[in-house]
């Protein structure tokens, strides 16, 4: 009796930890859908209990059981103890969110007072037909207002989306070029809730009864579905008749694998390991340009050696600037910037800014952009201005914001340039993609975590930033994905041997003008789509409280 007991207990916990593995499937080098449509109904049919604190609960082992393995890669990082640390605080907290969702879906379930989940189904089944459509669409609003917090709170985390996992499903996916990234998860997980009422309230009848029964609750989400589709397709089409075709530019993008320890060692006295980085880079950089180029790209912070900015503006090289002029081929590269001034012979270091610089083939600086949204713990550590013993915890030092966006006018074409996990942050690369822009240039270093599974999801991250905006993304990277993406969100690999190995990796990128402007739906609106979910989920949740509130107070009239 009591090895019963104890299954009996461990039969809900396991429940949850299979719905967390499920939702992880989702996201793997080459993203499984089904996981992605999967995920909501086996989060809500798993994780539910008598009491609030127990579906809570629940719903935080399916999330550190997702988050503990899909970011694994997190203990990649070459700095053992900071690895460590940061993926525990990371997914202990990215959990916190599917936890929060499933207790206020069940929170917003229409009935109260249900002991278990087949009561709980046994209720819908006796529902009536707004409360089984209504519920699932409740539930899909709270999903949606969680992803968008989880990419906002604390400088944000805006990274796999359930939307990200149907990217392969172009019809769908296109869909962000006019609600967003949220707008896809949104039509996702009211799918896959309203399939599980509908199915599962109807499971007592027979026959056609049974068909018509689910046809009815789950017509309301497969039409959102249909017009979604349908809406987005007709829109990419309609843009697609005002391209008018003007070449294409020539892009070599140096893919250097230079591991993070070789990078940490050259950042200091280690002269070896600067001169083994530059070479490397210098052998790269000639076999690009034999490609013939319009442009040659390093990734991000991969010069081995700093770029200097006095404060009166003045930008200050050492040997960019000549390999720039000895090739006579315009580049761009990533490099940590130190911004100062002089004080008699020595430079006095303000800030530290990691950045991205554009030499015309006469080595002559054109413009910079500095990285925006630094990375907690990475690039900056909070409270650091004001306990300056916390900044230790940063590997790699402290830095500085930059200033705002900008655009490189390389002659063929104009670059809106991103740096790092810049390029996953929807409302940002909306803001750097103005109406001038071509193509958006993203500089990463993905050398942090080693041959693993981010590279991947980044990628895949990174591609609705393309459908998004409505042009195409270029993405140089330090080992990974070095590649392109079309405005349909397709990635284009560029590399016939591992996508981790060092080499040069070219692109024709094409060019068009669009006769009726280049800005799409979701640029002129935003992240409407994730900040009305939240005002959404706020105010039923109070009329939730209300209502049982006045329930609570009314007098027994039996």
């Amino acid at each position: 009796m009591e090895g019963e007991d104890f299954k009996r207990r461990l039969k809900p916990w396991a429940g949850a930890a299979l719905a967390g593995a499920v939702w992880t499937l989702a996201f793997p080098h080459a993203s499984l859908a089904l996981a992605g449509w999967l995920t909501p109904a086996l989060m809500l049919a798993l994780c539910h209990a008598p009491r609030t604190r127990r579906v809570f609960a629940l719903g935080y082992v399916a999330g550190l059981v997702h988050y503990f393995s899909s970011l694994y890669w997190v203990l990649h990082i070459p700095y053992p103890l900071g690895a460590i640390c940061g993926w525990l605080a990371l997914c202990t907290y990215c959990a916190l969110y599917p936890a929060l969702w499933v207790w206020i879906c069940w929170k917003l379930f229409p009935a109260t007072d249900i002991a278990g989940l087949t009561e709980a189904w046994l209720r819908l089944r006796r529902m009536d037909w707004r409360d089984r459509v209504l519920w699932p669409l409740q539930c899909a609003l709270a999903w949606v207002a969680l992803e968008c917090l989880r990419g906002w709170l604390f400088t944000g985390f805006p990274w796999n989306y359930l939307a990200n996992s149907q990217l392969d499903i172009t019809p769908l996916a296109l869909f962000a070029s006019i609600a967003g990234v949220l707008g896809v998860s949104f039509v996702v997980a009211w799918c896959s809730i309203g399939l599980l009422v509908a199915t599962t309230g109807s499971i007592h009848l027979k026959g056609g009864s049974r068909y018509i029964r689910i046809a009815k609750d789950f017509g309301p989400a497969l039409g959102l579905l249909v017009a979604a589709i349908s809406s987005a397709w007709l829109y990419t089409e309609s843009r697609e008749k005002q391209l008018v075709s003007r070449g294409t530019i020539r892009i070599a993008m140096v893919q250097p694998s230079i591991p993070q320890q070789v990078i940490f060692n050259s950042l200091g006295n280690d002269g070896d390991a600067t001169q083994q980085r530059l070479e490397k880079l210098k052998a790269l950089t000639r076999e690009a340009n034999q490609t013939q180029p319009d442009l040659i790209v390093w990734p991000e912070a991969s010069a081995p050696f700093g770029v200097i900015r006095l404060q009166e503006g003045r930008i200050v090289t050492r040997d960019a600037g000549r390999i720039a002029e000895v090739l006579g081929t315009p580049m761009v590269i990533g490099s940590d910037e130190k911004v100062g001034v002089v004080n008699g012979e020595r430079f006095e270091v303000q800030m530290n800014r990691n950045s991205c610089f554009y030499f015309d083939q006469n080595s002559t600086p054109q413009g910079g952009y500095s990285k925006r949204h630094l990375v907690m713990f990475g690039e900056y550590v909070p409270l650091g201005n004001m306990l300056p013993f916390l900044r230790q915890l940063a590997p790699v030092g402290t830095f500085t914001p930059g200033d705002g966006p900008a655009v490189f006018d390389l002659g063929k074409a104009k670059a809106a340039p991103i740096i790092c996990f810049e390029d996953v942050v929807p409302g940002l690369v909306r803001q750097t993609a103005v109406e001038e822009v071509d193509f958006l240039l993203n500089l990463t270093n993905d050398g942090w975590f080693g041959e693993s599974n981010q590279q991947w999801q980044h990628a895949r991250t990174a591609a609705f930033r393309a459908i998004e905006t409505g042009r195409p993304l270029v993405r140089c990277t330090n080992n990974g994905l070095t590649c392109w993406v079309d405005r349909y969100g397709r990635i284009h690999r560029l590399e016939e041997g591992s996508e981790y190995a060092p080499g040069v990796r070219v692109v024709d990128l094409p060019l068009h003008d669009h006769t009726g402007g280049r800005t799409t739906i979701y640029q002129r609106t935003g992240d409407v789509t994730g900040w009305v979910s939240v005002l959404a989920v706020m105010l039923m949740l109070g009329l939730r409280w209300r209502t049982k509130k006045v329930s609570a107070e009314e007098p027994d009239m039996a």
